[in-house]
């Protein structure tokens, strides 16, 4: 999606943070933008930011409510029509304890898995059905790449599934002409770690670990963030990293994990897989770089 001006976009958790960001973005890039976000107060905040811009709307959702996702797509079609850009962007990150609950785990499966889930069974339809085209963007992280810190299990195992997912549709997708990439943010200066904010009644934990609110006030501006995502739409890029701080960890690991693979030669009943999965992947690629 060279050419973006005039595309709706939808993204989720857009009321703050790298959500916000890309909506910034793509507003300066002439395109009209749906804000989601489940906390009034961060919508509040953000349409203040954008004033009496006519090109952006906003809408409160739980994405882990598909009833209600299904409700904003036909918002978002009575408000701005066609929509374009789907950034399934909503997550939350509560401190986890060493003996975690099952709200703990419920929660953050819902949201951070079950909102993106949501976000593709609801919009892909849509997209294709118009035939105009487009883009996924899903938004994991970078501690699924490297070796993750403790205290943080079902919020890893979540957007591990998300890169999982999004690498199926990366090889699905673009027959339809919808471009799909994957969001690896590293450190960025969100309010992440205040999501029990917006934790619901019916998964409190008995004993929620809160971070003090400057402990998620480092990192990457958000609004850089915000331009890599609208550069990487543009270039139709999959992997979008926002940090090259991790890049020698990560050869370590992709070097142990080929190290680990037996020597020898591929099993004759496996040829016809292995042929069957380059030959996609290879017109995939030069179709890419075309």
């Amino acid at each position: 999606m060279e050419h973006v001006e005039g595309k709706v976009a939808f993204i989720t958790g857009a009321g703050s943070g790298i959500g916000l960001g890309m909506a910034k973005a793509f507003t300066k890039a002439g395109m009209k933008v749906v804000i989601a976000d489940i906390r009034q107060d961060n919508i509040d905040q953000a349409m203040a930011y954008f004033g009496s811009n006519q090109d952006v709307h906003a809408i409160r959702l739980d994405v882990a409510d598909r009833e209600a996702m299904s409700r904003a797509a036909d918002e978002v079609e009575r408000v701005f029509g066609k929509v374009h850009v789907v950034c399934n962007n909503a997550g939350v990150m509560p401190l986890e304890d060493d003996e975690p609950s099952y709200q703990d785990c419920d929660w953050i499966l819902r949201v951070n898995l079950g909102g993106v889930v949501n976000g593709i069974v609801t919009f892909i339809p849509r997209i294709k059905k118009h035939g105009e085209g487009g883009h996924v963007v899903n938004t994991s992280s970078m501690v699924v790449f490297v070796d993750p810190t403790k205290g943080y299990r079902f919020y890893v195992t979540s957007k591990a599934a998300v890169r999982g997912l999004t690498e199926e549709l990366r090889w699905t997708l673009p027959r339809h002409h919808i471009g799909v990439s994957l969001l690896v943010p590293g450190i960025v200066n969100t309010g992440l770690l205040e999501s029990e904010k917006a934790r619901p009644a019916h998964l409190a934990s008995a004993a929620p670990r809160l971070m003090p609110p400057e402990a998620s006030r480092i990192g990457m501006d958000p609004d850089e963030v915000g331009e890599m995502v609208l550069k990487g739409i543009r270039r139709n890029e999959f992997y979008i990293f926002t940090s090259p701080g991790f890049k020698d960890e990560i050869k370590e690991i992709y070097t142990e994990i080929v190290e680990a693979i037996p020597a020898g030669e591929t099993d004759p009943f496996l040829l016809p897989l292995e042929q069957a999965r380059r030959q996609p992947r290879a017109r995939l690629k030069a179709a890419m770089k075309a």
